[in-house]
């Protein structure tokens, strides 16, 4: 593999690999595809063999709500004493007997009362009557007004990313880049593609990219072309994102 070679992404080399080996006559191209199938087995079961479960941890937020006693108002009503004084005006009467002398002849018609008799003169007098009457001068109402409000939660939710980088010794042994060293090239033909114009954030098609680098730099995949293996890619790839394939 040149230096230009090992710049292009995989993704462009599998490219360039289908366009070379368009031009095969047909005749080739047949004899090939039954050797092809059976490598492309062997990819399969390179890619998938081995499979061991990496937890992909996502933290999600719960907001639930609670009551929390901030306290209230205490009523109570207690009996107060407080001593008053009025001012009230009473009448008395009193009898007074007077005694005058006099001398004078006595009249005609006044014989007719010189008899027997008797005359009473009553006193009376004004006494105090204190009488209480309770009257109701104030309420004291205790209510409760239930009001809502929006509060704002804001949490910072955590979650793990898995990046995984197939190290085989054969790419030791030649120094061939690894996954991570490919990234600013992955990046770069994200920025230009459909899917960063149509919304995907990177971390959604980076798993695209990686599956692709896993085929590109898989020895079972040199000298095919993409016709031969596009299905038995498709299936693999399937078999971990189900229902994508086509997207």
């Amino acid at each position: 593999m040149n230096h230009s070679e090992r710049s292009m992404s995989p993704s462009q080399r599998s490219q360039q690999l289908s366009k070379s080996q368009q031009t095969t006559k047909t005749a080739t191209s047949t004899a090939k595809t039954a050797t092809s199938t059976a490598k492309t087995e062997d990819l399969r079961a390179d890619v998938l063999q081995e499979q061991v479960a990496v937890p992909v941890i996502e933290e999600e937020l719960q907001v639930g709500k609670r009551e929390v006693n901030r306290g209230g108002v205490r009523v109570s009503s207690r009996l107060v004493e407080q001593p008053i004084q009025e001012s009230v005006r009473l009448r008395e009467e009193h009898v007074h007997v007077e005694r005058h002398p006099v001398d004078r002849p006595v009249q005609p018609a006044a014989l007719d009362t010189f008899q027997s008799g008797t005359v009473e003169l009553v006193e009376t007098d004004e006494e105090a009557v204190v009488a209480k009457k309770a009257r109701v001068i104030e309420e004291v109402v205790v209510s409760k007004a239930v009001t809502q409000r929006t509060e704002q939660i804001r949490e910072t939710l955590r979650h793990t990313e898995v990046q995984v980088e197939p190290v085989s010794a054969a790419e030791r042994s030649n120094g061939a880049r690894g996954y991570e060293q490919y990234d600013t090239d992955f990046r770069q033909h994200y920025q230009t593609g459909a899917y960063s114009k149509h919304g995907y954030a990177y971390e959604q098609v980076a798993p695209a990219y990686l599956f692709g680098y896993q085929l590109g730099t898989s020895q079972n995949f040199k000298g095919h072309d993409w016709t031969t293996i596009e299905m038995e890619a498709g299936k693999a790839w399937e078999e971990r994102n189900p229902g994508t394939w086509s997207t």
